[in-house]
């Protein structure tokens, strides 16, 4: 054994590989990685195109009743000349909008009773300031799930749209099979690569929740885009986590999540747009802030999350070793795999798009691919070493 080892080592030093046996590990690496790689996009991640939130769904079981609850605080007049319209001209036989103001503004306010008063579909709660304190979005979405007339609720924000008028019944048609609902929020659209990075980047971690919930292990939803019913609310004692400003989508789906009570809800027609309101700080910002949560998820989440990146930062990193430190006839071992495993994640990343109605990022999301396992490293180190007292209660 020795000696094959010792002529394989002399046969690569004479084919021009000066450290034969670190770029063999380095080779044996990059392929280990890309077996994990495939695990996810074909694996984890392979069933997503193929999934149909309407199995099970008999035609002739009417969707329910449906309160859409928004709470508005900042951004409320965009929210009143832009966004609520779109809530109220949803093609839906019967469901009310109860927005919760929480913008402390008389006048505000008294738009939106004026609004109410000319639109019987639109009801109206306002929770009253109080001195040096400032209510929580849980306490003002508890005022709004209290005020709702309908058991069905599906929570929106006032920074965020529906792309389609049928937003709303698709998402009713979900509790036909489920208590919660689980739906899909992208970023809004616009010129420029950065756009299309932070709609990549929204798209591969929905694609990490959505495809649990798919396989019945949900534990997260969205709060732009997000239903339950006030029994499961009430049952369950309402918000866990009540220190934080945070979590009200994401750890309080965790903690009424089943696996045979939540719904996916994947449908262009039924996305939901977030605004853009800056750049990459403003993106940055928003990552570190509601990334605190991730902490709190459960374990198995937490490692598949990590060994995806990690896989993937891992495959690079090989595959750009062994070619710095083999002769260019050996390139084209870790270049195939590179080329292969960019082919496979784009055309999944692709047909995912399509079902939840993002296109033409697909080029993009090629950067954003080599760039997220460093940039996730980085807002982790950011959150510890300058953690944000926003988030705290």
């Amino acid at each position: 054994m020795v000696e094959y080892l010792d002529l394989l080592r002399n046969d690569l030093i004479a084919n021009g590989i000066s450290e034969p046996f670190v770029a063999l590990g380095l080779m044996a690496g990059a392929l280990a990685a890309f077996a994990v790689q495939m695990y996810y996009y074909l694996g984890v991640y392979g069933g997503l195109p193929r999934f149909r939130n309407n199995r099970g769904i008999r035609a002739d079981v009417p969707s329910p009743p449906v309160s859409v609850v928004v709470v508005v605080r900042e951004n409320t007049w965009y929210f009143i000349e832009q966004g609520l319209p779109l809530l109220l001209a949803q093609q839906y036989d019967d469901f009310e909008v109860v927005v919760v103001d929480c913008s402390y503004s008389e006048e505000i306010g008294e738009m939106l009773r004026d609004r109410s008063t000319a639109e019987p579909r639109l009801h109206v709660t306002c929770i009253k300031p109080q001195p040096h304190y400032e209510h929580s979005i849980k306490l003002a979405l508890t005022v709004g799930i209290k005020a709702c007339r309908h058991e069905h609720i599906v929570f929106t924000t006032p920074d965020s749209y529906p792309v389609s008028d049928k937003w709303l019944s698709l998402m009713a048609k979900g509790f036909i099979c489920g208590d919660i609902v689980i739906g899909y929020c992208g970023i809004e659209p616009r010129k420029g690569l950065l756009n299309r990075l932070m709609r990549c980047s929204r798209l591969i971690r929905s694609v990490r929740y959505l495809s649990a919930a798919t396989r019945g292990h949900a534990y997260r939803g969205i709060a732009h885009n997000l239903g339950y019913t006030k029994s499961v609310y009430f049952g369950n004692k309402g918000f866990n986590h009540l220190n934080m400003n945070i979590g009200e989508d994401d750890l309080f789906i965790r903690k009424i999540a089943r696996g045979d009570n939540v719904s996916v809800v994947m449908n262009p027609n039924a996305t939901v747009r977030q605004m853009q309101y800056g750049g990459a700080g403003w993106w940055w910002a928003l990552r570190k802030y509601l990334g605190y949560t991730f902490r709190y998820y459960p374990g198995r989440v937490r490692r598949s999350v990590r060994t995806e990146l990690a896989s993937r930062l891992l495959f690079f990193a090989c595959s750009a070793a062994v070619v710095a430190l083999t002769p260019p006839v050996w390139w084209a071992v870790p270049l195939f795999f590179v080329v292969l495993r960019s082919t496979v994640v784009t055309l999944k990343i692709r047909r995912i798009g399509r079902r939840l109605g993002e296109r033409g990022i697909a080029w993009a999301y090629v950067l954003h691919d080599l760039w997220s396992p460093v940039g996730e490293m980085l807002l982790a180190a950011s959150r510890r070493l300058r953690p944000s007292k926003n988030v705290w209660r």
